[in-house]
C-alpha cells in the first residue's frame, strides 16, 4: 500500500500546472447580437485569489466589471455595467491565455460572442457593445 501511496505522489507532482489568469491587457474582438463587430481593448487586475477587475475600452466606451475564475473550467465570469446597463460574460480559458466569450446586455439583450487576447494593443474600436 505504501508502495502505491508513493507513486500516486510521484504522478501527481508531475500533473501539469492548473492554468492560471494572467493580469494585462488583452486585445479584444467581438461579435455583438446584431451581427456587428467590434474591437478594442481589455485590462484584467486581479482583486483577490480568484477575482478580477476587469475593465473594456472598445470605441469611446468603457465598461467595468468584476469576475470571478473558477478554477474548474477554467472559466472567468464577469458582471459588468455599460451606459448604465448591466451585463454578463462567460470566459473559457484556453491553455494559451485566450478567453473566448459568450455576453449578454441589457434588458432582452442577445447573445455576443467575444475573444480576448493576452498582450493586446488595441484595435480600431469599431461597433461598441450594445
Amino acid at each position: 500500500m505504501r508502495k502505491i501511496l508513493l507513486a500516486a505522489a510521484f504522478l501527481a507532482g508531475l500533473a501539469p500546472p492548473a492554468l492560471a489568469q494572467r493580469a494585462g491587457t488583452y486585445s479584444v474582438e467581438g461579435q455583438g447580437a446584431d451581427g456587428s463587430r467590434y474591437d478594442g481593448t481589455a485590462t484584467l487586475a486581479p482583486l483577490g485569489q480568484n477575482t478580477w477587475r476587469v475593465t473594456w475600452r472598445v470605441g469611446g466606451d468603457t465598461a467595468q466589471g468584476v469576475a470571478i475564475l473558477i478554477p474548474q473550467g477554467p472559466l472567468l465570469v464577469v458582471g459588468y455595467t455599460l451606459a448604465g446597463q448591466t451585463g454578463v460574460a462567460a470566459y473559457a480559458v484556453q491553455a494559451d491565455g485566450r478567453l473566448l466569450g459568450t455576453w449578454t446586455q441589457g434588458q432582452g439583450g442577445g447573445i455576443g460572442t467575444e475573444v480576448m487576447t493576452p498582450g493586446g494593443g488595441g484595435g480600431s474600436g469599431a461597433a461598441p457593445r450594445k
